[in-house]
């Protein structure tokens, strides 16, 4: 019997597992968030129309229950679906997971039958459906299609933390305890952000609010004419707190000589107005639920470092912790993959969840028990 260990995050601004086999090294699965229903008579024309095989992280499609979904760059540039930050995470949950789970059996050539201990993070707002989630993942990996291959897997272990529980049990110095502390995990994704509060030793309470980054990239795009989430993004972050002019060249591929000037003033404009908007709306809300008297706070997630100044002057009351020292051990870990885009900054709950989840499995530990 074939035993494997995935952690899962369903982020909005891409999908991410982390995996191991029997033997243990930690292999890092990116793809792009996108997924939508389509036709069994879509998916047909598809696969009897292209040409060549791509990676299954990337063009995916799976077949469960009597409904087809396509995945990540298929659903995005075949079929135009959309981010659909509107619904949470545990409605799409379901088809993602088994799209991640059917790509890395045919990249490790997986028998079926294959256990699965498996952990997945979800918002704290969502996180009281996981009992539900665990019941219809559990029955779908019985039986479902990955690209046409017929699949069947068994749900041997199954935890979920709520956002932010990765990096709390990974994030702190090794060997500290936080026992004695009250303190509090901040996630600054990019749809989100989840705050966790942590009193003496135990989860007491969580707020989950849609203050993403993605809120920032939605006021720029309403500011100007540009609308593709993914390049804008990719920008502005590039871009940085000063909003170099340089970086958001690309963004001008179909502009005339003429109007270039004109059009990047504008873009830089937008963009520094949304940063002071944004910023104004989620400083607000983080004031009104970090108390002076907490001993601790936490701070992950790509939005965080984004803003990483802002943040240290409006903790300056109160403990700071980057995850440095975590962050290291995933570049340390994957560093090919997380170079050129700082994905680092984004894999700080997964990759604690993952060496949580393995600690547990190893144990016997097999839910949230």
């Amino acid at each position: 019997m074939t035993t494997i260990t995935l952690a899962l995050d369903f982020g909005a601004s891409s999908l991410r597992a982390i995996f191991t086999g029997e033997v243990f090294k930690a292999h890092l699965y990116i793809m792009q968030p996108e997924v939508c229903p389509v036709t069994p008579a879509s998916i047909e024309y598809y696969t009897k129309s292209k040409i060549g095989t791509s990676d299954p992280t990337r063009s995916g499609w799976i077949e469960s229950n009597g409904t087809c979904w396509a995945i990540g760059n298929l659903a995005q540039e075949r079929f135009k679906a959309s981010l659909q930050l509107e619904k949470r995470k545990f409605e799409l949950a379901l088809p993602k997971a088994l799209a991640l789970i059917g790509a890395i059996s045919q990249l490790h050539q997986l028998p079926n039958g294959t256990h699965i201990n498996l952990g997945a993070v979800l918002p704290y707002g969502e996180y009281h459906d996981r009992e539900l989630f665990e019941q219809i993942l559990r029955e779908a990996l019985t039986d479902f299609t990955f690209c046409g291959v017929e699949k069947s897997f068994t749900l041997e272990t199954f935890l979920c933390l709520p956002e932010g529980g990765g990096v709390l049990t990974q994030g702190r110095q090794p060997g500290t305890s936080f026992q004695d502390l009250d303190l509090v995990v901040a996630m600054l994704g990019y749809r989100d952000v989840s705050l966790l509060f942590v009193s003496r030793g135990e989860l007491s309470k969580g707020e989950t609010q849609s203050l993403g980054f993605a809120s920032l990239v939605k006021s720029v795009a309403q500011k100007t004419s540009l609308h593709n989430y993914q390049k804008l993004t990719l920008a502005i972050c590039k871009a940085g707190s000063n909003v170099n002019p340089r970086s958001l060249t690309p963004l001008l591929n179909n502009v005339g000589e003429a109007y270039k000037d004109y059009e990047l003033a504008k873009i830089q404009k937008a963009i520094l107005d949304a940063r002071a908007e944004y910023w104004l709306m989620l400083s607000e809300w983080l004031k009104g639920q970090i108390k002076s008297d907490v001993d601790e706070v936490i701070i992950a997630g790509g939005t965080a470092q984004y803003f990483k100044a802002e943040l240290n002057a409006l903790l300056k009351f109160t403990k700071v912790i980057w995850c440095d020292q975590l962050e290291k051990r995933i570049r340390a870990t994957f560093p090919d993959q997380i170079k050129p885009n700082s994905l680092e900054y984004r894999l700080a709950d997964v990759y604690g969840l993952f060496f949580y989840l393995y600690a547990r499995a190893r144990n016997g530990v097999k839910s949230n028990d």
